[in-house]
């Protein structure tokens, strides 16, 4: 079977990547000049070796500490010897997946009338086409705003600052970064808004500005067909915007249902990251129902940091939830 991938993102890439040398033959379409183009803070959390290996030349550091704030005051910090995760280089990482797999740059795709793939005007003959283009693909109401400076801040290569505000359904951050420092925020409110969290945050020289839109609504139930994978799909963390890892685990999710003959779908609806990544989306569209992000407060406020930080990163279980959140959230 021939495999069409649109887009050469952590979910496209590595979708060819769990495919090489299988049965099906992938080929990648990425319509820019080069891969990771797309502004992020860079952090893939632990568990992601349980699906591929990461070059040792695109880890800058490893993460061994979060400590999250509320209105910019410390409530939770955990640190120890335990490894929690990686900060990459994510373009350097996409290259070195990318030498391994069919990936064509300067692709630029659209289908026909008849449903057909064309790649810079021409026809593609291919069996299936899945979409990993990430939030291009969904609408303006699935995701929200989030802005970035690099600056020349000095900041531990082993700690993860997360920021979270009474008056903002949404996050703020601070990566370690090769340069210095990556501080962002997102949420759902208009820029200027935002602006004025990242002035709050912002330390050091800044050296650039990025902005880009994070899918924020969970997994899209009606993209469950088989044809989407990774964030078009909406696999990203809602309550912290982590994508990378979530992505890559759709992906693996998706070439074991083509190579195995199953149903995506429901191979997806009976694994773990799809519930966890509902639960975090359940906790934000009740944040936004109620118009308040008081909840979410006082579980910061009073929970275990530990509990707090697997919540975080999505290494949680039933029980650690009805710690969190009582039953109402099951």
């Amino acid at each position: 079977m021939r495999l069409g991938i649109v887009g050469g993102g952590p979910a496209g890439i590595s979708l060819a990547w769990f495919l090489k040398g299988t049965k099906i033959q992938a080929t990648v379409y990425e319509g820019l000049e080069d891969v990771g183009k797309k502004p992020c803070a860079w952090g893939v959390l632990k568990g992601i070796e349980s699906y591929l290996e990461l070059p040792k030349e695109a880890i800058y550091s490893e993460i061994r500490g979060f400590r999250i704030f509320l209105d910019n005051k410390l409530v939770s910090e955990v640190r120890g010897r335990e490894r929690l995760g990686y900060i990459v280089n994510k373009p350097l990482l996409l290259k070195r997946l990318g030498e391994k797999v069919e990936l064509r740059l300067n692709s630029k795709v659209v289908f026909d009338r008849e449903g057909k793939l064309k790649v810079n005007g021409k026809v593609e003959e291919v069996d299936r086409v899945v979409v990993a283009t990430g939030h291009y693909s969904l609408d303006k109401g699935a995701t929200i705003p989030a802005i970035q400076y690099i600056t020349d801040l000095p900041f531990d290569p082993e700690i993860v600052d997360m920021y979270f505000y009474s008056d903002l359904l949404g996050y703020g951050w601070i990566f370690p970064d090769p340069n210095g420092a990556k501080i962002g925020v997102g949420g759902y409110a208009e820029i200027p808004f935002l602006m004025e969290k990242l002035k709050g945050l912002t330390r050091g020289k800044i050296m650039s500005f990025h902005g880009a839109r994070v899918a924020d609504n969970g997994i899209i139930e009606d993209r469950l067909n088989g044809r989407y994978v990774g964030e078009a799909l909406g696999a990203v963390y809602a309550v912290t915007g982590e994508g990378i890892r979530p992505s890559i685990i759709t992906s693996k999710i998706m070439a074991d249902s083509l190579l195995e003959g199953k149903d995506f779908g429901k191979e997806m609806r009976r694994s773990k990251i799809y519930w966890t990544l509902k639960v975090h989306a359940d906790v934000i569209r009740r944040a936004k129902a109620s118009n308040s992000v008081k909840g979410l407060e006082r579980v910061l406020l009073k929970a275990d940091p530990k509990l707090v930080i697997k919540f975080a990163m999505g290494d949680f279980g039933k029980l650690d939830l009805i710690k969190l959140f009582g039953s109402a959230i099951i």
